[in-house]
């Protein structure tokens, strides 16, 4: 029996957070799954959703490598511990910080949708240049680059191999980000409605830059670049929002329903086809939904 096979991109322990609290004994619990018009509502177990065949596994010949699960695993661990210590509204050590960062810097990378655009985007690159017909009569142009060169193959197995070449960089890099760039508060949750999650929980969302500002178009979109926020969704009742300044967790701060609402805003319109809740009736958030609606039908 292969081991490992199935695996996570949203973790179940995660999901858990969100099984109906009046889910009948003799069931199996549940979460409720949406699309992200509100629609094609269902219940399934947190075991059996999000979850792809070697996903993360590197091959290497006839071998799996499981290091990239086993280190998802180890964070999935450390989380669960610290987000019993937040929904107690404590803040925890420095350790329980670092795992709080890793893991979030690890959801944003994981989902499939997001390494897709990345290997779609080499395999755009290696297409053109396949397709360039060079004259040998024709002295190549001087480069100015004074770095490492790729070759066309080495472009080919960035597209084919993603975990075995650049996705552990990638992650490692969100992590460093987050540790560089930003601090963290804790929204509680203090209204009637829960904070959803998704098929993509974990939201970097950039604030429009000013009209009169003259770096509007120029500005850049990563991480470092002014004004970016994360969120993650941790229960019904708790959220992380990270925003630039001094790393570690900062408050923990109460979440109206106009706060909440913003939240699910973007874990809405950010999810790509999925929404979770811990009940059947997301009716209040029906105005996101409605807006998902009009601009997915105008996208198609």
């Amino acid at each position: 029996m292969v081991s490992n096979k199935q695996q996570h991109w949203v973790p179940r322990c995660y999901l858990e957070a969100w099984v109906d609290p009046n889910t009948p004994p003799d069931q199996t619990p549940h979460v409720h799954i949406f699309d992200r018009h509100g629609n094609a509502q269902r219940r399934r177990s947190p075991a059996k959703i999000f979850k792809m065949p070697d996903l993360y596994t590197i091959f290497e010949g006839e071998e799996r490598n499981l290091r990239i699960e086993h280190a998802f695993a180890k964070w999935e661990d450390d989380f669960i511990k610290v987000r019993t210590l937040i929904e107690a509204e404590r803040f925890g050590s420095d350790h329980d910080v670092a795992a709080l960062y890793a893991f979030t810097g690890a959801m944003i990378a994981r989902p499939p949708h997001r390494i897709g655009d990345v290997k779609a985007q080499w395999a755009s690159i290696v297409k053109r240049a396949r397709s360039i017909r060079i004259d040998p009569n024709v002295p190549p142009i001087p480069s100015l680059a004074k770095g490492p060169s790729m070759s066309l193959d080495q472009a080919q197995e960035l597209v084919e191999n993603p975990m075995g070449t650049w996705f552990p960089g990638v992650v490692a890099s969100n992590i460093k980000a987050l540790f560089k760039f930003f601090g963290c508060d804790v929204l509680v949750n203090v209204s009637e409605h829960p904070f959803l999650t998704s098929d993509a929980p974990a939201v970097v969302f950039h604030q429009p830059p000013r009209d009169d500002d003259p770096r509007r178009r120029m500005m850049p979109r990563g991480l470092g670049s002014p004004g970016c926020e994360i969120t993650l969704p941790l229960s019904p009742r708790t959220a992380l929002l990270f925003r630039h300044k001094a790393a570690g967790i900062h408050a923990f701060m109460s979440a109206n329903w106009e706060t909440v609402f913003d939240i699910n805003f973007r874990t809405i319109t950010r999810a790509h086809e999925t929404i979770i809740s811990d009940r059947p009736d997301i009716f209040f958030v029906k105005t996101i939904t409605d807006l998902v609606a009009q601009v997915d039908s105008g996208a198609s």
